[in-house]
């Protein structure tokens, strides 16, 4: 696949997350009603077959996790998430992100200030 469609698959993955995590729940669940009837037509009672197929899928939850870093971005996402956390945090603790904004924009200035005047 050329990068611009792929670029634009996974973008589209990450803004229609939802429908995405539907349409993969939606097919393991296939998959594992699939498997559930291959046992049971091998003569295996219900709740044994459930059981078989489980164990022969996976880890449902690993599976998931390995489609959605395919499919998806996921250290854009870890990123989306540590600026929400960030904020959050600065947003409690106000007082505290005031002095630090304060503090930079003075060492920015004095640092600005400094090499203009070195410049002349």
């Amino acid at each position: 696949m050329s990068w611009p469609g792929e670029l634009s698959r996974r973008l589209k993955m990450l803004l229609h997350r939802h429908q995405f995590q539907t349409d993969l729940d939606e097919e393991m669940r296939l998959h594992l009603e699939l498997r559930q009837e291959q046992q049971m037509e091998s003569g295996i009672g219900v709740d044994a077959a459930r059981s078989a197929a489980r164990r022969k899928f996976g880890n449902q939850t690993l599976l998931k996790k390995k489609s959605h870093m395919t499919w998806g971005w996921e250290w854009f996402e870890s990123l989306g998430q540590d600026i929400h956390y960030g904020v959050r945090a600065m947003l409690r603790s106000s007082v505290l992100t005031a002095v630090a904004l304060v503090s930079l924009a003075l060492g920015i200035g004095a640092n600005t200030a400094s090499s203009a005047c070195s410049m002349l």
